[in-house]
């Protein structure tokens, strides 16, 4: 399953709250995806090394599962596309820092 399908996909597969162990015994070997990735992960491999935990709603569980997510899943690391890289302003000297 596609990560940005999983969310309706919770939020229709459980009541809530629900225990990391109901949601491990229903659906834990959902594959999920991301674009450009290979290999998926598990829902089981996700949220097992959290250990047991209580989601409150479906929104709970998907931000628990999103931010668990191995690096595979993010884009470029430490890409920004509001300036220059990041590396050359370390380099700025304090007299030559601008406030704004």
């Amino acid at each position: 399953m596609d990560i940005r399908d999983l969310r309706s996909h919770l939020e229709t597969a459980f009541e809530y709250p629900v225990t990391t162990d109901r949601v491990l015994e229903r659906a834990g070997d959902v594959e999920v995806t991301a674009p450009n990735v290979d290999d998926a992960e598990t829902v089981e491999t996700i949220l097992a090394p959290l250990g047991t935990e209580t989601y409150e709603s479906a929104a709970d569980l998907y931000n628990t599962i999103l931010g668990s997510v191995s690096d595979d899943y993010i884009g470029r690391k430490f890409y920004d596309d509001r300036g220059a890289d990041p590396a050359d302003s370390w380099s700025i000297l304090p007299e030559q820092a601008r406030s704004f």
